[in-house]
C-alpha cells in the first residue's frame, strides 16, 4: 500500500491558536487630556496605544482634531498578512467612522480585531470591558447514521514499542472486517543526525523540544532509523517494511480476529514478512483504531475495495505552533474518508493528556514544562482556549469533523477547487476555524 507523507508549510491562521492573547497598554498619550469611548475632546493631536493581536503587538495611531478620529494607522508586523495583515487596512477605515473602538471588525481576522481595539483604546487612555466568554458547544456528536455495508475510519495512539516512542495507527472498517490499515511511530532524533523533523520543527513547534534532538516520524526517516536497527538489532527487515507487512496482515480480517493474534505469544511469527519483537503492540493499535472507527460516521462505498488507498500526510494546516496529520481514504479520484488531528506542546501544569509515553522516557525529549498532546484527545481544553482568546463556539474537534464530512465522497478535483476559495469556511457547515483552508489542503497532500 503506498504511503505519502508530505510537510508542506502553510502561513495561514486560524482564531483557535492557543498561544495568542489580547493584553492592553498606552505606550503613549497627552498629559492631562479628558478621553472618551468616542474620542478625545483634544485638538489636533497624536495618540498612540499598543495591544496583543494574533501574532504580536498591534500598534495604533490617530489623529485626533476637535474631538474626532481623522486618520487612524494600525502596525502588525506580525499578523498573518493574508488575514490579519490585510485586515487591518480595513479596520482603519472602520475606526475612523466609528470614532473609536466600537467597530464591527473583519470576518476570519477575529483576534487581530480584538487587538485592534484594545490598542485603539489604550491610545484614547481606556479601557475595553472584558466580553464574557461564551462556552463551545460541546462535543457530543450526532446521531449517527446506520449504512450498511458503509465505510468508517478510526485513529489511536498507543506506546506500542517501549517506552521511548508513540505510535499512531488509523483503520478503515467495513462491518467488523478491517479494510485497510497505517501505522507509524514518533521519536525524538538527534537534530544533528540530518533526520527530517515532523511539519514546523524549524519554527515555534521546536519550542518545546529538548536540546539537541527533534521529534521524526519513523516512515519518514526510515532509512535512518533502519540503519539503527540493523547496528544494533542485526536487523533484516527496514521500519517501514515491518509496517507495511503488518497492514498487510490486518486487512480482510475482522476485529476480533486480529485481536486474538496481537493477544497471543506469537504474533511476529504470524506476521509474513514482519521481524519486530512488539509486533503485537501495533496489532493492538489497529485494532483500537477500528474500534474507533466503529463510533464514527460511515460513508457508501460500491466500487472496489481493492481500487482504495490509506494515505497520511503531515503538514502546517494552522500555523507555526502545532503540526497536523490527515489520513484519507481514496480511490484514485475521490476522497472516500478523511480524518484530522493536530498536536502541540501544552504546559504540563494545564489538565491535559499528553501522548503515549509522556510519563516515561519519551518526555525527555520534552523542554520543561511542556507535554506534546493531541488537540482532539484534549478537546476540552483546547476549546476552551480558542473560546477564551478568539471568541469560538465551536469545539476543535467539532470543526474538524465538519470539515471532512464536508470533503468525504468529494472529488479530489472539486476538493482543491474548494481550498482554492477566498474564504472556504463560508462553504462549510459546523466550521469555523480561519485556517479551514489548511485542513483541506492537508487533506489533499494525503490525497494526491
Amino acid at each position: 500500500m503506498r504511503k505519502i507523507l508530505t510537510a508542506v508549510l502553510c502561513g495561514t491562521m486560524s482564531l483557535s491558536l492557543v498561544a495568542c492573547g489580547s493584553s492592553s497598554q498606552t505606550s503613549a498619550t497627552t498629559q492631562g487630556a479628558e478621553t472618551t469611548t468616542a474620542a478625545t475632546e483634544a485638538k489636533g493631536e497624536t495618540l498612540t496605544g499598543s495591544a496583543e493581536g494574533f501574532g504580536g503587538q498591534i500598534t495604533a495611531t490617530l489623529t485626533v482634531e476637535d474631538g474626532k478620529i481623522t486618520a487612524c494607522t494600525l502596525e502588525g508586523a506580525d499578523e498573518t498578512p493574508e488575514i490579519g495583515g490585510k485586515a487591518l487596512e480595513e479596520l482603519e477605515k472602520q475606526i475612523v467612522a466609528a470614532n473609536g473602538y466600537e467597530i464591527d471588525g473583519v470576518s476570519g481576522a477575529t483576534i487581530t480585531a480584538k487587538g485592534v481595539k484594545n490598542a485603539v483604546a489604550a491610545a484614547l487612555g481606556e479601557e475595553i470591558e472584558a466580553e464574557e466568554t461564551k462556552a463551545p458547544e460541546t462535543t457530543a456528536a450526532p446521531e449517527l447514521v446506520e449504512i450498511d455495508g458503509g465505510l468508517q475510519i478510526g485513529q489511536a495512539y498507543a506506546a506500542a514499542h517501549g517506552t521511548k516512542c508513540f505510535a499512531q495507527a488509523v483503520a478503515v472498517v467495513q462491518d467488523d472486517v478491517i479494510v485497510a490499515a497505517y501505522i507509524d511511530e514518533f521519536q525524538f532524533m538527534p537534530s544533528d543526525a540530518g533526520v527530517t523533523g515532523v511539519p514546523n520543527s524549524d519554527t515555534d513547534f521546536a519550542q518545546g523540544y529538548a536540546d539537541g534532538v527533534v521529534l521524526g516520524s519513523k516512515r519518514v526517516n526510515a532509512k535512518y532509523y533502519s540503519d539503527m536497527m540493523t547496528e544494533h538489532a542485526k536487523a533484516t527487515v527496514t521500519i517501514d517494511g515491518n509496517f507495511d507487512a503488518i497492514e498487510s496482515f490486518v486487512v480482510g480480517k475482522t476485529i476480533d480476529e486480529v485481536a486474538k493474534v496481537a493477544e497471543g505469544d506469537g504474533a511476529v511469527d504470524a506476521v509474513s514478512g514482519a521481524t519486530l519483537a512488539d509486533t503485537a503492540g501495533y496489532l493492538k493499535a489497529i485494532v483500537d483504531a477500528a474500534k474507533a472507527a466503529k463510533s464514527t460516521q460511515a460513508v457508501e462505498f460500491s466500487g472496489n475495495s481493492e481500487d482504495l488507498e490509506l494515505k497520511v500526510a503531515y503538514t502546517a494546516a494552522h500555523g507555526t505552533k502545532c503540526y497536523t496529520s490527515a489520513a484519507v481514504l481514496t480511490d484514485g479520484e475521490n476522497i472516500v474518508l478523511s480524518y484530522i488531528d493536530e498536536f502541540q506542546f501544552i504546559s504540563s501544569d494545564a489538565d491535559v493528556e499528553g501522548v503515549p509515553n509522556s510519563d516515561a522516557e519519551f518526555a525527555e525529549g520534552y523542554k520543561e514544562g511542556g507535554v506534546l498532546c493531541s488537540k482532539r484527545v484534549n478537546t476540552t481544553y483546547y476549546s476552551k482556549n480558542m473560546a477564551e482568546k478568539g471568541g469560538s463556539t465551536v469545539a476543535i474537534d467539532a470543526n474538524f469533523d465538519a470539515i471532512q464530512n464536508h470533503v468525504n465522497g468529494m472529488s479530489i478535483a472539486d476538493a482543491t477547487a474548494l481550498a482554492g476559495e477566498e474564504s472556504p469556511v463560508d462553504a462549510i457547515s459546523g466550521a469555523t476555524l480561519v485556517d479551514t483552508a489548511g485542513y483541506l489542503n492537508a487533506i489533499l497532500e494525503a490525497a494526491k
